[in-house]
């Protein structure tokens, strides 16, 4: 992105491999977890019922922005709506992220530093589990990287359409995740430009025309959702899920935030073996070697998402994704050195001279490949054989199959006050329609989970996975009454 085009060969081997990698974790397991439920049920809100401005999540409005949603929901139309399907937008920004990797790497390093820094990206489990996750981090980080990707692209040669594309995917990232995806950008742009004594250049990077779309766009839908959800809805995404998140304020500060040092930790483990070019990094800047602009920008990007989601009170793994291109691409980089000092050992550092002078220099680059291979293949494997083993365990799939066999499509169905609301959530997507909390109603099914101590009366479908089980009963009088008892001597 920085310089040559991509070659028609080299896009068609990446959507290869992106292919082939998202091909099993599409399918498998079956949607089970909270999570990719909750942005499930939106994508069925809007195919079943077409609210596209505002669509709901059983009943409720739902924590992010709808773009995610709107890709999904738009595949569904054409293929049906499918587990795939409500992935495939993480599997579509997957690919476009590593084709701006490999841009990004090939202009400033080669085309061997392009494939060498794609390599690395997919070889991080993070990237891999969250590129086959029905969630919206995938396609944020993405958007993310597109920005920051055509903002280098723009500052390196005034291309007007880089600077354009920029202002493009900060809308995307506002649509997917809210403002945080202008925040990131904005921190990472101005960061670089302080560092480089070159905040001059924000003047000739502003641009009142492309300012006005990002708005018209981003506020034009914000507008459309308050007109449709009212209070409810800036409460919810406003200042629930940024303002509360960020700060730990309200259900998010009730149970203790995580150590300051948490997102640091999940750089150091999440990231191996790519995170130890920043060590390396580290080294080189002690010993007097300094990066070069490309290299500078890399390091800001990085270091600036870490630290602004170091600050945040809401901590999770996935909230790093947008650093990973950076972390690849230093360590593409790396990479790419290390194969030419290996072709070249008179140009490697003493210790290094002598251990090249001891290995074949016919075939570096081969070697190389082959390394960075074999990493992404354990990593991908090993990762996924332990999603399917754990969703195993834990799933309610084959419960749900077997209460959609059980009660039909027209018969009321509800939740327990008391069902756990991550189980909730799962069932509710799963069996494809609403389930609102209901105390035991007469005539009813019911969807219950055991009291500590005790067990439910006559139930017809008990799940059988690991944990807290769940089970569905008809209510009637009797048992409604006896509930009420039991409630009552408490």
């Amino acid at each position: 992105m920085i310089a040559a085009p991509i070659r028609l060969a080299d896009l068609a081997a990446l959507t290869l491999v992106a292919a082939l990698a998202c091909a099993w974790p599409l399918v498998a397991p079956p949607i089970c977890t909270h999570g990719e439920a909750r942005e499930g049920l939106v994508v069925q809100d809007i195919v079943a019922r077409g609210r596209w401005v505002l669509p709901y999540r059983n009943g409720e409005i739902p924590s992010k922005p709808p773009l995610f949603h709107w890709i999904a929901g738009a595949a569904a139309t054409f293929v049906g709506l499918s587990d795939a399907v409500v992935r495939l937008p993480s599997a579509l920004a997957a690919w476009t992220m590593l084709v701006a990797v490999y841009l990004v790497g090939a202009g400033a390093g080669g085309r061997a530093c392009g494939w060498l820094a794609a390599g690395a990206l997919a070889g991080m489990h993070g990237f891999v589990a969250a590129a086959s996750e029905a969630r919206v981090d995938m396609l944020f980080a993405t958007a993310v990287t597109v920005a920051l990707a055509a903002f280098l692209r723009w500052h390196r040669s005034d291309d007007r359409r880089a600077r354009a594309l920029c202002y493009a995917a900060v809308a995307a990232a506002v649509l997917t995740k809210g403002p945080a995806g202008a925040v990131l950008v904005g921190l990472v742009v101005v960061g670089f430009l302080a560092l480089e004594r070159r905040l001059d250049r924000l003047r000739a990077f502003w641009s009142w025309r492309l300012v006005a779309l990002v708005v018209a766009v981003d506020l034009g839908w914000y507008a459309a959702a308050t007109w449709a959800g009212g209070r409810d809805f800036l409460s919810r995404q406003i200042l629930h899920e940024n303002l509360d998140r960020f700060v730990g304020r309200g259900v998010f500060g009730q149970h203790g935030g995580r150590s300051r040092l948490a997102m640091i930790g999940h750089l150091a483990t999440d990231l191996l073996p790519w995170n130890l070019v920043l060590i390396a990094a580290v080294v080189r800047w002690r010993r007097g070697v300094r990066e070069d602009e490309v290299g500078r920008f890399l390091h800001v990007w990085w270091i600036t998402i870490l630290s602004f989601f170091t600050l945040a009170y809401g901590k999770r793994s996935a909230y790093l994704l947008p650093l990973y291109p950076a972390v690849a691409l230093l360590a593409g980089r790396a990479l790419a050195s290390a194969r030419d000092a290996w072709r070249d050992p008179g140009r490697a550092p003493g210790p290094v001279r002598a251990a090249l002078g001891r290995v074949t220099t016919a075939a570096p680059a081969r070697v190389l490949a082959a390394a960075v291979v074999a990493i992404d293949f354990g990593v991908l494997v090993s990762g996924q054989s332990v999603r399917v083993h754990r969703a195993a365990r834990r799933s309610l799939v084959p419960f749900a199959d077997a209460v959609a066999a059980e009660v039909a499509e027209a018969a009321p169905l509800v939740a327990d006050p008391r069902l756990d609301e991550s189980d909730l959530l799962v069932l509710a997507y799963r069996l494809r329609r609403p389930l609102a909390r209901a105390a035991c109603t007469p005539g009813a099914y019911r969807l219950a989970a055991p009291r500590a101590g005790a067990a439910v009366v006559d139930p017809l479908v008990v799940s059988h996975r690991h944990g807290v089980p769940v089970a569905l009963v008809r209510d009637t009088a009797e048992t409604c009454a006896l509930a009420l008892g039991r409630d009552g001597d408490r």
